[in-house]
This record gives structure tokens, C-alpha cells and sequence, in this order.
């Protein structure tokens, strides 16, 4: 399987990595950013170096009219995508975002309609992918906001592998511990880890692998692939 893929949030950290595993096994990427451009341009240039086309998209998530025109706009430019990685998602607690308007747009209204304009797009008698970057290990106190639209990203991914099939596949990973966010210390982020069954540190690479073994294998649709260190074994 080859062909064009859209990684959402693709500039940094996971995304980034997922964008170079996969261009190292032969795919095209569209990098997908919103406020990282510079970030953006240097990982187009190290696709370009691995000798796949790479090509810039930039836009808001969090407005879904633009969303909605986005996979319409590369269909009618580069032909038909082979996949999407619905990486993006805002991580921030209830108290900047109190009616959760704009988790549940950025994590469960975004990736919904880019799914669903990635299966109007696949040809009859083709197959595309989707992946979905969900969580292993959600927060238990001050992100009820995160939570509940990844939850929601949960149920319509499971709901999307049932309508889209057999044209599209849809699949998702759920990350444990993998980087330590803005508000973290590295003292808590190890302790996090280290509460994990098999204690070690989730690389961004651990990620992309698994991504790019979900696009790779053509049986599997409807599973969630815990990336999370032996986590998902503890319960919530």
C-alpha cells in the first residue's frame, strides 16, 4: 500500500514521528499543522530526504467549516488519499476550556468529519485507512472536557469501522505514558511510567510502528491497539 496520507498535528512530537515512519515505508505525506510552520517546513524537507513527496496543509481544527473542505480540497488536487491519521488533539484542563466546546471540536468533530469525508473520497472498488490516536491513559482529575471527547472519538470510531467497511478501515491506539506535557515535571512523568506493568519510557517511534502496522494490514478494522506499557491490564 502506497499513496498519500494526511497525519492531522503531524509538525511535532507523535505526529511527526508517525509522518516519518510512514514516509520511510514508501508513503507521500500531507503534514498538517496549525501554528507550527516552521516545525512543518524542516519535516517536509526530511521527507523530501527520504525521498517521498511531502506537501504543507494548514488549518484550524477548531473550525469545522475549513475541516470539512480540507480532504475535498487534496482529493481534487492529488487524486484519492490512502489514509488518515487523525493525530491532533488538545490537551488542556477544564478551567480553559469550561463548556468543552473546543476539546469536543478538535478531538471528536474534527476527526469525525475528515473521516468521513476521507470515505466519500475512496473510489469504488479501493480501500483506504484510518487511524485514530485515542488514550491509554486519560487523566482522572480536572480534564473532564479531554476525557469525554475522547471517549467520544472512542464510540465513533468503532461506529465508522462498521459503516465504512469494506472500503475503509478504521482503527485506533491507545497511548500510554509517552512525553511529558507542558505542565508535567519529569519527576511526575517518570512516576507515571513507572506505574505501568512493564515500566519503560513509550517512545514516539512505538507509535508510529504500530500506526503504520494498522494502515499496512488489510484484515484489521475496529481495533483499538493499547501502546501503553501493559496499562490497559490495570483497568482505568
Amino acid at each position: 500500500m502506497t499513496g498519500w496520507v494526511l497525519v492531522t498535528g503531524a509538525a511535532r512530537r507523535i505526529g511527526r514521528a508517525i509522518a516519518l515512519e510512514l514516509a520511510a515505508g514508501g508513503f507521500d505525506i500531507i503534514i498538517h499543522y496549525h501554528r507550527s510552520a516552521a516545525e512543518a517546513e524542516r519535516l517536509a524537507e526530511e521527507i523530501i530526504d527520504l525521498d517521498q513527496k511531502a506537501m504543507l496543509a494548514e488549518i484550524d481544527l477548531g473550525n469545522a467549516d475549513l475541516v470539512g473542505k480540507l480532504i475535498p480540497s487534496l482529493a481534487a488536487e492529488l487524486g484519492p488519499l490512502a489514509a488518515l491519521v487523525n493525530n491532533a488533539s488538545l490537551f488542556e484542563p477544564d478551567a480553559k476550556d469550561p463548556d468543552g466546546a473546543l476539546h469536543g471540536a478538535i478531538n471528536a468533530t474534527a476527526p469525525h468529519l475528515l473521516s468521513e469525508r476521507f470515505y466519500q473520497q475512496v473510489p469504488e472498488g479501493s480501500t483506504g485507512c484510518i487511524v485514530n490516536l485515542l488514550d491509554g491513559m486519560p487523566p482522572e482529575h480536572g480534564f473532564t472536557a479531554y476525557n469525554a471527547s475522547k471517549d467520544r472519538l472512542k464510540v465513533d470510531m468503532l461506529n465508522m469501522a462498521r459503516r465504512f467497511a469494506p472500503r475503509v478501515r478504521v482503527n485506533g491506539i491507545a497511548p500510554g505514558p509517552i512525553l511529558p506535557n507542558s505542565r508535567q515535571s519529569e519527576q511526575h512523568f517518570e512516576a507515571q511510567v513507572a506505574a505501568t506493568p512493564l515500566r519503560t519510557r513509550i517512545d514516539p517511534e512505538d507509535i508510529a510502528s504500530a500506526a503504520h502496522f494498522l494502515i499496512a494490514s488489510p484484515t484489521i478494522t475496529g481495533a483499538i491497539l493499547p501502546v501503553d506499557g501493559g496499562m490497559h491490564l490495570l483497568g482505568r
